[in-house]
């Protein structure tokens, strides 16, 4: 669960003072003329010119209306998306096992069109589903090879990999699809009409009540957006949300590093009061005698906003993303869960519509893992830590892409989007200190609430690993995802808050990173934590910020895109 950050209130007081100022020391008590205001700009401007360039060393910069510079970055990751999009399986069985390149026992297959009661060990005898791969067969150093083109829903429980093995795909196609949703709803008999508005609104309820839902896919590329409300003994309560917007100074009460505020609008409102935009969705279980903290396990109505018509036959696909629970009664909202093996390999899968984590894991255990050449998509987010009926900041468990994968991991060559964040590792507990290095290569992130996040705190004296190292990584659009809802402060890369240098050497090079809604990077204080950030392109807009340094004298500073440039 992720750690909240709570400042004080004066933090964010002087967050308004800074107003994109990298140093509110700077700023005058009084100006009385231009010639004192520009005198003033030119001073700040230098000082902050000198900070970024300091922590960002040898970068290239542009603004993001500098279309016609910025074209050949664009270009380049159309290019590495078309590259893992296509890349094939060269997968092969050998006498040494090389993670991501060779296995060394059995391999298994499973297609759609198989049978668990085969014995999986041709595509002729496949499996079905994959959790038939937990059944007690898969050893360490066997593979286990999904059929490209197919769709596996895990409708029992989410796939726990096992110790060295590795998980690839056979035949010719896309790459097999590992997913938390059940089925393709794009269906007209899934959808009634519910309200039609005189202005040509239609609401549709889904056929069939739910559990807690975190997002709706449509055709792989649209998303609807969530209306999010606040459950209360009397209701559903509507929630006015403030958007953070740093270069103005608007931040909020409880961190300033949050990227809203939530606060109660003060009534009950319809559903189509609620949904006033086209392409939205809120969904309504049932708060009956509710207590709290509130139980989220509860099913409920789903209502889509579809103005074309019956999204049923508009669509060629729609996947609702929802909250599941296996034969035990437990819940599930993740895909892949590692955090209890080591040596695993993904490699060639694709992991979509996911609610909590496409691929789970503990900082400290999952040694070795390797994530190569794989897609994962479409992460949702849920309620939690509902305690009262007052709304707070820290109620949305995001769905981040690769979660905790980070004791000596390689994650190299994926195509990662509209994830919480695309690939984390963070701890609130002590990790040891032989951690090894956590590498992050080649990979391209777009429209996910942050792109790499890495932090560590309360770990000790000792760093926990040898080497990160983020380089030749691709970030486009952070912040603009389908899931933003979260208080993490929207960054294309994220290196932590607390000054606890968690390696000996962190490296964040050679990285190309375009646009993100709030700041490109957050940092401990840059005078204490040591970091190597180098020769990496950035491109931002003027309005928004470069750098957020968080633990400078107790406060955050905000360096922005306009003082970049001489």
């Amino acid at each position: 669960m992720k750690l909240k950050l709570f400042l004080l209130a004066s933090v964010c007081m002087t967050l308004i003072l800074l107003v994109g100022c990298g140093n509110s020391q700077n700023l005058p008590n009084k100006v009385d003329t231009q010639d004192d205001i520009d005198t003033n700009a030119d001073a700040v401007h230098s000082e902050d010119y000198e900070k970024i360039h300091s922590i960002l060393k040898n970068s290239e910069f542009y603004d993001l209306d500098e279309a016609e510079a910025l074209m050949p970055y664009y270009q380049r990751a159309a290019e590495r998306k078309e590259a893992i999009l296509n890349s094939p399986t060269e997968i092969v069985k050998a006498d040494e096992f090389i993670p991501g390149k060779t296995y060394t026992g059995t391999a298994y297959y499973i297609s759609p069109n198989g049978d668990n009661e085969n014995d999986g060990l041709s595509p002729e005898t496949a499996w079905k589903t994959a959790q038939r791969a937990n059944w007690g067969d898969v050893h360490e150093k066997d593979a286990v090879f999904f059929e490209r083109g197919g769709i596996y829903p895990l409708d029992e429980r989410m796939l726990t990999l096992v110790s060295c093995v590795t998980y690839s795909a056979y035949g010719v196609g896309a790459k097999p699809v590992i997913t938390l949703a059940q089925e393709n709803s794009a269906r007209p008999e899934c959808w009634e009409l519910w309200h039609e508005g005189e202005n040509g609104e239609k609401i549709w309820l889904y056929y069939q009540q739910v559990r807690e839902t975190g997002g709706i896919v449509f055709d792989d590329t649209l998303y609807a957006k969530r209306v999010y409300e606040w459950p209360t003994p009397n209701g559903w309560m509507a929630l006015d949300i403030q958007i953070m917007d740093p270069a103005n100074g608007v931040c909020a009460a409880e961190d300033p590093c949050a990227p809203f505020q939530v606060k109660s609008a003060g009534e009950y409102r319809t559903v189509e009061e609620q949904l006033t935009e086209d392409m939205t969705y809120l969904c309504r279980m049932d708060i009956g005698e509710l207590t709290y903290p509130m139980v989220e396990y509860r099913v409920g109505e789903l209502y889509l906003r579809c103005d074309e018509g019956n999204p049923g036959e508009h669509f060629e696909q729609i996947f609702v993303i929802s909250l599941q629970m296996d034969e035990y009664g437990e819940y599930y909202g993740g895909i892949l869960d590692g955090a209890q093996a080591n040596g695993w390999v993904l490699d060639n899968l694709s992991l979509k519509y996911y609610l909590d984590n496409a691929v789970f894991g503990f900082i400290s255990t999952g040694k070795d893992a390797v994530l190569q050449n794989c897609t994962v998509e479409w992460g949702g987010n849920r309620l939690h830590q509902i305690q009262s009926a007052e709304p707070t900041n820290g109620y949305m468990l995001i769905g981040d892409g690769i979660y905790c994968v980070a004791n000596n991991a390689t994650i190299r060559n994926n195509y990662i989007r509209h994830s919480g964040n695309g690939c984390t590792f963070e701890s609130s507990m002590e990790a040891p200190a032989d951690m090894g290095t956590y590498t992050a290569t080649g990979n391209l992130i777009e429209n996910c609430g942050q792109g790499i996040r890495v932090a560590l705190w309360e770990q000790g004296e000792e760093s926990a690993f040898d080497r990160v190292l983020l380089q030749d990584n691709i970030i486009l659009d952070t912040g603009n995802s389908m899931n933003n809802a979260c208080w993490e402060e929207p960054v294309a890369i994220d290196l932590g808050w607390d000054a606890l240098q968690y390696a000996d050497h962190i490296e964040v090079s050679d990285n190309v990173i375009i646009g993100s809604t709030v700041a490109v990077f957050r940092t401990p204080d840059s005078t204490e934590f040591k970091m190597d950030i180098h020769d990496n392109v950035i491109a931002q807009s003027k309005e928004n910020a470069l750098i957020t340094e968080c633990g400078v004298s107790g406060g955050v500073n905000w360096y922005m895109m306009e003082n970049a440039k001489e």
